[in-house]
């Protein structure tokens, strides 16, 4: 306890958004409190490690940022709160996939997300696990109410006992339990909010902007029309009399208003009861989240409960259950591209064409925003279901036995269950598969997800002569993952009543996954005199994923340095340690995600379109297996130095580090002359990882009445492909999620660099040499950017020198207290990288689609000798009907700059004081306003979308594009919180 308590007479630990002090104690039951408090920091495997001692790299996040939260999900809580850590979104629809990266991309398939655990359940990365609805994100189980802190693991020596699961980085989810020896306690809280877009910069057309267009387009379009005007005026009559006919000059339809609700609203109610006597404490509560979102009739509920109980049989014997559960109903819509989304078709269809028919019902004659008849965006929401029913068990019961002096076993059993039901019912009238015809649909899609993972350790901890702290643990962990996915589905319902027995032919498909992975651990840490600590780690991993080699070994080694137990330590430091690691870790990518499970052996897979067009029924090899596919490795180097000045009032944490992935997994292709399957899975590629971070605190005043908080983190890191297989790689089919045709990968660039043709602007005179006219679009011919062309086939693609993960990342929260009252927010920023826009050759399309709507640009800024309307633009050239040169579609025309900087949240608060206290008998009574994402400021003017963008979660590949997706929210919520 003595080498404890000197630690602690200089130790500091920051959370983020809160300062823990830890000071020379005046009483010995605060010295206790305070020494329990910080040495429980981060749990990994039942191993502590202590900050006074810190060797590995982590930030924690405390319970404050998570209570009464309107986000649905933890991860969206740590954006902006942990140095290195980067987030987007895949949509804002609660219940949505989300992408986190921890320094950088450390794979080339799969998803990027780390490792989440909570209570020491492995949970797995967060990827999309839906069948049907738009994405699903299971971390949307997990009440944010309910947890009590959450650890960032960064380096090899922190996540190396987590084995092959953790080379992204780990996320350690702590949730609330009671305390021993502390009366019953009630907290109630409960927060309403109203959410609206965050960045809304898509400026669409009205009705008046849409007939100008019309007639410009005309007017450009004389030589394609075979036809001359004479004023412009009568361009616009052509445009009206020959694809507007319909129009009688009824005003604007606002599609985007008809599909989405004006403000939508969130509710929070929480309720928790703990507390604890001698040998046993306890901790219930539930929360109530109700969640209306932007788009009209989608909906999200969620009703979770958390149990958690310690219990002590001896001063050697101590038990832990933790239990949480919870029940979501959600209804949502169709996504990505396909015609039937609702934020697709509102962008693009004509503002002169009406919801309704004169006789009230839907019309279905929408020109080319939605050709199709039957895809009215109004008529899909109403007429079309898509609901799911997700119940999340997650818990884990543990034991800790000193059954001799100095040596202790720990044992831990986590399970995770989920059972997901999706419902889809369609009504006659609306095509969204082919084979429908005019007939309905149905669908029925059940999966169950069952992960285990049990944990046995082994310990001894000793203190030798008042100097020597060792500890020691051996151990072994097993973990089994089930996946099963029964679907039917049937497309000739004759009954708008959702059920099976209107159809005639069902189809029934099943999908069963399953894999285990089985590992022993050994970790050793000595100090001496608490100032030099010596931390090594080796695993034994074995996963059923791989080919003939299963197995690994891995291993990590650390070392740090309190100088401030030094005596030659300069007075101006009131603590310095210095702290550096290094480890080999492995990982196997897609593990986590169904589907992949079985890429070591052969597959044959059934020809089938059902849905989208004939059933071919042929048989064929789906994968030819890798029998040699083995463990990616990755090398990490990290060196910090956690140093504080003033009694620690200003702090510092610097951290340098250097990651190289070998063995990466990637696409093999064989030669086209050996048949069967183009592809398969091998290692192939080499990826490395670079960069600094700081983290800072400081409280510049603190006195009785007054007290101002700082915490400020930044961090500088690239990810490069230093090796590949292929000269280049790309990902073009614009058509699905899972694609990007701007992006590639080539060795020697940035992971994900943008590769595509060079957008050169618009030609301002004829070139008649170079086959170029005013006003047409011009590409650079390559990479030099020394000759353009307007004919693209003579343009050839080149490395723009970007991508989509920001170089640099910071965050900076600010904490004022004065008296009863608080004010805090949070600011965001990121810098130096590109997003794309996924919808841009529809938003703004060059005159393809005549009777398409388009963003106001496309009338404001893009070139035209009409008369009266001369615009002579250099960004946007003349629309000409049918975009005869292809300028609509793929090129760099479609990037911009995604620097901004977000208010990320902002909140104010006054908390009643002991006289109120002390007169009620009620510990707490809080109310406060709250804001999350009130405001966004993008650097580039052009920037029209969320610059938080990405198209999925389960790959890197979709970072940075905005994809047909609800927007980010932004909330300004009231609440209360109670505590009695």
């Amino acid at each position: 306890m003595n080498v404890k308590l000197r630690v602690l007479t200089i130790g500091v630990l920051f959370f983020a958004g809160q300062t823990v002090m830890a000071q020379k104690a005046k009483a010995k039951r605060d010295t206790t409190t305070k020494v329990k408090d910080i040495e429980e920091v981060v749990l990994v495997g039942g191993i502590k490690l202590d900050p006074a001692q810190k060797v590995g790299s982590y930030n924690t996040v405390s319970k404050a940022n998570f209570e009464s939260t309107p986000f649905s999900s933890v991860d969206e809580v740590l954006n902006g709160r942990v140095a290195g850590l980067n987030f987007s979104a895949a949509s804002g629809d609660p219940g949505s996939s989300n992408m986190v990266t921890i320094r950088g991309v450390s794979s080339l398939i799969g998803t990027p997300n780390p490792l989440y655990v909570i209570d020491g359940v492995v949970v797995g990365k967060g990827s999309d696990t839906a069948s049907l609805m738009e994405s699903w994100n299971p971390l949307t189980s997990i009440d944010p109410n309910a947890i009590e802190k959450v650890d960032v693991l960064k380096d090899a020596s922190a996540t190396a006992l987590y084995g092959s699961r953790g080379a992204n980085g780990v996320i350690l989810i702590t949730t609330k339990k009671g305390k021993y020896n502390q009366k019953t306690r009630f907290d109630f809280s409960t927060e309403t909010g109203f959410q609206s877009r965050a960045f809304d910069k898509l400026d669409l057309m009205n009705a008046d902007e849409y007939i100008k267009m019309g007639g410009i387009l005309m007017w450009n379009s004389q030589s394609v029309l075979n036809t001359t005007f004479g004023s412009l005026q009568q361009a616009t009559d052509y445009f009206l009399t020959n694809y507007e006919p319909q129009y009688k000059n009824e005003g604007t339809t606002d599609w985007v208003k008809a599909v989405n609700r004006t403000s939508s609203v969130v509710n929070t109610y929480n309720f928790g009861v703990s507390g604890g006597g001698a040998n046993t404490s306890f901790r219930i509560g539930g929360t109530y989240y109700e969640n209306t979102p932007l788009v009209k009739t989608s909906d999200f509920n969620r009703i979770s409960v958390n149990t958690a109980i310690d219990h002590k049989a001896s001063d050697k014997l101590k038990f832990g259950l933790n239990v949480n559960y919870s029940n979501i109903r959600r209804k949502t819509y169709f996504g990505g591209r396909a015609s039937a989304n609702p934020v697709t078709s509102s962008i693009m269809i004509s503002p002169l064409r009406s919801v309704y028919n004169a006789d009230g019902s839907y019309n279905q004659d929408l020109g080319e925003g939605s050709p199709t008849p039957g895809f009215n965006p109004v008529s899909i929401l109403e007429d079309t279901d898509q609901k799911s029913t997700i119940n999340s068990i997650i818990g884990s019961v543990n034991m800790d036995y000193q059954f001799i002096k100095n040596f202790y076993f720990n044992s831990l059993y986590g399970m995770q269950a989920q059972f997901m039901t999706e419902k889809q019912n369609i009504l006659g009238g609306h095509p969204v598969y082919t084979i429908m015809g005019d007939k309905g649909a149905i669908g029925d899609f059940r999966t169950t997800i069952f992960d285990w993972n049990w944990s046995n350790t082994l310990s001894y901890r000793n203190i030798f002569a008042g100097r020597h702290n060792v500890q020691a643990t051996v151990g072994m962990e097993y973990q089994d993952h089930l996946y099963e996915n029964l679907s039917v589905r049937s497309f000739d319902k004759t009954d708008p009543r959702p059920y099976f027995d209107f159809t005639t032919v069902q189809f029934a498909e099943n999908r069963d996954y399953t894999w285990r992975q089985i590992a022993y651990f050994s970790r050793l840490n000595y100090t001496l005199d608490s100032k030099y600590t010596l931390s090594g780690q080796l695993r034994r991993d074995g996963n059923s994923t791989l080919g003939d080699k299963k197995y690994g070994t891995f291993w990590s080694a650390g070392a740090s340095w309190n100088v401030m137990n030094e005596t030659f330590v300069p007075k101006a430091f009131s603590s310095l340690t210095l702290r550096g690691s290094y480890g080999v870790l492995g990982n196997i990518p897609y593990a986590d995600q169904p589907g992949t499970q079985y890429d070591a052996y052969p597959t044959l897979q059934y020809d089938s379109t059902i849905g989208w067009g004939d059933t071919v029924g042929n048989g064929s090899v789906s994968s030819p297996g890798n029998k040699k596919l083995t463990w990616e490795e990755s090398s990490h180097l990290d060196i910090g130095a956690d140093f504080g000045f003033f009694n620690d009032r200003l702090k510092f944490t610097l951290d340098y580090y250097d990651k190289l992935t070998k063995n990466a997994i990637f696409k093999s292709y064989p030669a086209l002359e050996a048949g069967g399957p183009s592809e398969y899975n091998d290692n192939v590629g080499d990826i490395r990882n670079r960069g600094f971070e700081i983290v800072v605190d400081a409280t510049p005043i603190r006195n009785d009445n007054f007290q101002w908080n700082i915490n400020a983190n930044g961090s500088y890191g690239k990810s490069i492909v230093e090796k590949l297989n292929v000269p280049i790689a790309q990902f073009k089919d614009d058509t699905s999620d899972g694609s990007n045709e701007l992006v590639a990968l080539s060795q020697g660039h940035l992971l994900g660099e943008y590769y595509t043709y060079l957008w050169a602007g618009v030609a301002q005179k004829d070139d008649l040499a170079n086959g170029i006219t005013a006003g047409q679009g011009l590409w650079y011919t390559d990479g030099s950017m020394t000759a353009v062309t307007s004919d693209k086939k003579k343009a050839s693609e080149a490395w723009i020198g970007k991508n989509a993960f920001p170089t640099y990342n910071v965050g900076l929260t600010n904490e004022f207290k004065y008296k009863n009252f608080s004010f805090s927010f949070l600011l965001t920023g990121q810098f130096d990288f590109m997003v794309q826009n996924g919808v841009h050759s529809y938003t703004i399309h060059d005159g393809r689609f005549p009777t398409r709507n388009q963003v106001t640009d496309a009338l404001y800024n893009s070139w035209t000798n009409a008369p009266g309307a001369e615009n002579y633009s250099t960004e946007n050239p003349m629309q000409v009907i049918g975009n005869p040169n292809s300028s609509r579609l793929e090129s760099s025309r479609f990037l911009s700059k995604g620097d901004h900087i977000r208010l990320k949240e902002t909140r104010i608060a006054y908390s009643f004081g002991e006289v109120f206290k002390n007169s009620t008998g009620i510990n707490n009574l809080t109310i406060y306003a709250r804001a999350t994402n009130l405001l966004t400021y993008a650097f580039d003017k052009t920037l029209n979308y969320d610059p938080e963008s990405t198209s999925n979660s389960w790959s890197w590949v979709g970072k940075g594009r905005y994809w047909y997706a609800s927007p980010v929210i932004k909330t300004v919520s009231f609440g209360i919180q109670i505590g009695f």
